[in-house]
């Protein structure tokens, strides 16, 4: 019976933790915007927000290759 609680701690603990990496991950990613209309830039996920508050535009600019 204490065999099957520690197991059952051990995998919900398990579990748990996988969960906060992924949302830490997606914390610490990065996105492309548009930056004016003229410059494809790389910025954090939590600068994304600012970017398009101030109307730049999500994902790369056009025509630009870089």
């Amino acid at each position: 019976m204490i065999f099957r609680i520690v197991f059952l701690l051990f995998v919900t603990l398990f579990f748990s933790s996988c969960a906060s990496e992924s949302i830490g991950d997606r914390r610490h990613g990065q996105q492309l915007v548009c930056h004016d209309g003229k410059k494809t830039l790389t910025v954090s996920n939590a600068d994304n927000l600012a970017h398009l508050n101030h109307g730049d535009a999500a994902g790369p600019c056009p025509g630009d290759n870089s």
